[in-house]
């Protein structure tokens, strides 16, 4: 540790606490931010795009009103040390304001039992009864519509984005940075606004599943009847690396290419002349083309996608390569979605008597179903944008290191928005002040957020934060059973792997138990090569859950501290409907 790291306080993008929404948490804000965000991340991708928004999806929806937030400085979401926050005051108003909801609700709903959430403290205006109005009106919409065009079109507008993307190549570094500005200033602003309102929306419909199953004595089936509902466009991106892994699975020469290892293969495939090899290369360009946005940390315009780092996506297509043909991701949709029209056909006729419950529970399903897909929609819309911008800027990047004004092409997401232009018009005015941040940037990595920030405390420096993973819990000993919450059902037994990057999966394969802090769809296809997945944080509308009932894996979800109290190589069993993990045998 430098003495400049030991000394930081502050970093570039902190951001002030709201005083009228004064509580900010880590929790389930692994799935958008797991690591730093860079400076340029956060000042131009969130700042010019995603918090604006926010901020008017929440509008829209009728959480709140134009004039009881800011976005400038932002109140919808915050950062300290790079680490993205969630709003944990903002949505219990939210429940506050919702008719027949509760802040309370709103925190199960949205961070499970996940210790350390402060109590909810009634502020004198979070009860306000025009907006409560506004609220009933866009629940009885989400409770009752079949579809929302809103989120098709968005997401149409971000594929076609992507579709008509220029050459980039012969685009000058101020026309690049002109298009990222774009792609991730307005363009991302419109998206989220509808992205919001599908996140928004998703909570509604489980939570009435949930509470009407829980209320006939049949908990565990709420997951069931949420399970395989089809069109979530996060899990297309498994569905076709698996059919790549079926092509080299059943070809000895890509079979052979890749035992000798992902580094250099499409350069290898590039000189051969089979039939083998072109169907893989034509799968493997569509792939690109459709999921190249992909990749760990992608809500950050810095890190590398599966466009920009094809070794990724290619180690995970040979770790699934070896699981067995009964593991397709369309086979265990139809059995999933056969399973789930038998079971709501039985539980709707539990309530049958009971025309409030009966109507409740069937509008609950299809709501779920509906805002499921909107939501995974969203998501993809939001990170082709944000990829769009990446690509623009790595182009930048990689011009100024080949002309020796960057060490590479990731240092120029170590400036903020603002100096850019000035960056572009004289490049050597800045290295030393890019060098110093990365170093910075790099000591961020490694210490450990606050999970809590409010006006009470404040910010602690971060030269006082600790290690990062440092308050390890306790292994758990063979017997032990750890309570989660149910992600997606079904039993299975097998090996625990423990894994923190999905780009270092090693050798996880078949039988083997994914154990995980949390997902993000870049995780996704590891899913299929593995048996059952464990996360430490979520709940049954969170990434991970979601996915697990589309791909037919059991998941259990906000396992408290799984990735510490599991050893890696126990044999476990995990049950999704109750979000059980019994440690049957240490490694």
């Amino acid at each position: 540790m430098t003495d400049d790291t030991a000394a930081l306080d502050g970093w570039i993008t902190d951001t002030e606490i709201s005083t009228r929404f004064p509580y900010y948490t880590r929790a389930n804000a692994d799935e958008v931010g797991p690591e730093p965000f860079s400076p340029l991340g956060w000042s131009l991708g969130w700042m010019k795009g995603c918090i604006p928004g926010v901020a008017k999806g929440f509008i829209a929806f009728g959480v709140v009103t134009a004039d009881e937030f800011a976005v400038d400085p932002p109140e919808v979401f915050g950062n300290w040390g790079g680490y993205f926050y969630n709003q944990l005051s903002l949505p219990r108003v939210m429940g506050a304001r919702m008719p027949g909801a509760s802040p309370d609700a709103i925190d199960q709903a949205y961070f499970g039992d996940h210790p350390g959430v402060p109590d909810y403290i009634e502020h004198p205006d979070d009860e306000n009864p025009e907006q409560s109005a506004k609220l009933a009106e866009t629940m009885g919409w989400a409770m009752s519509t079949p579809s929302f065009p809103e989120q098709e079109e968005a997401s149409a507008t971000s594929l076609r984005i992507v579709r008509e993307r220029p050459d980039l190549s012969a685009m000058s570094n101020a026309e690049l940075v002109a298009r990222a500005r774009e792609v991730a200033g307005p363009n991302l602003d419109d998206a989220w606004t509808v992205y919001c309102q599908s996140a928004l929306g998703s909570s509604l419909g489980p939570g009435a599943v949930q509470a009407i199953c829980a209320a006939i004595g049949r908990g565990p089936d709420a997951v069931k009847l949420m399970t395989a509902v089809g069109g979530i466009e996060s899990a297309d991106a498994p569905s076709a690396m698996w059919a790549i892994s079926r092509t080299v699975k059943n070809s000895s020469s890509l079979s052979a290419e890749f035992d000798a290892g992902v580094d250099g293969l499409l350069d290898r495939l590039g000189d051969a002349d089979d039939a083998d090899t072109a169907t893989f290369l034509d799968q493997w360009t569509e792939l690109i083309a459709t999921h190249g946005h992909r990749g760990p940390n992608e809500w950050d315009l810095r890190p590398h996608s599966w466009t920009t780092k094809p070794s990724m996506p290619l180690g995970m297509i040979e770790r699934m390569r070896h699981q067995s043909d009964d593991h397709s991701p369309t086979a265990a949709q139809e059995r999933g979605a056969a399973e789930r029209v038998a079971l709501t056909t039985e539980i709707l006729a539990l309530v049958e008597g009971d025309a409030e419950a009966h109507g409740t529970l069937q509008a609950g399903i299809a709501s779920a179903a509906v805002f499921y897909k909107a939501r995974e929609l969203g998501k993809n819309s939001c990170i082709r944008l944000i990829h769009e911008a990446k690509l623009a800027l790595m182009e930048v990047g990689g011009r100024l290191t080949r002309d020796g004004h960057l060490d590479d092409p990731q240092q120029i997401f170590m400036l903020v928005d603002d100096e850019l232009d000035a960056f572009l018009d004289d490049p050597s005015s800045m290295i030393d002040t890019i060098r110093e941040r990365g170093a910075k940037f790099d000591h961020l990595h490694t210490v450990e957020p606050p999970y809590i920030v409010g006006r009470e405390g404040g910010v602690p420096p971060i030269s006082s934060w600790g290690p990062r993973g440092g308050r390890k819990a306790e292994p758990g000993s063979v017997g032990d059973v750890l309570q989660g919450a149910m992600g997606s059902p079904g039993k299975v037994t097998g090996t625990a792997r423990v894994i923190l990057d999905p780009s270092d999966a090693g050798d996880f394969g078949p039988g083997d138990i994914m154990i995980a802090p949390t997902t993000d769809p870049s995780w996704v296809p590891l899913y299929l090569a593995a048996e059952g997945v464990v996360v430490n944080v979520g709940a049954v509308a969170s990434h991970a859950a979601i996915m697990c009932r589309e791909l037919g894996l059991p998941c259990a979800v906000s396992v408290h501290d799984a990735t510490d109290r599991i050893p890696d190589g126990a044999t476990i069993e995990i049950d999704g409907s109750t979000g059980t993990v019994t440690i049957i045998a240490l490694p």
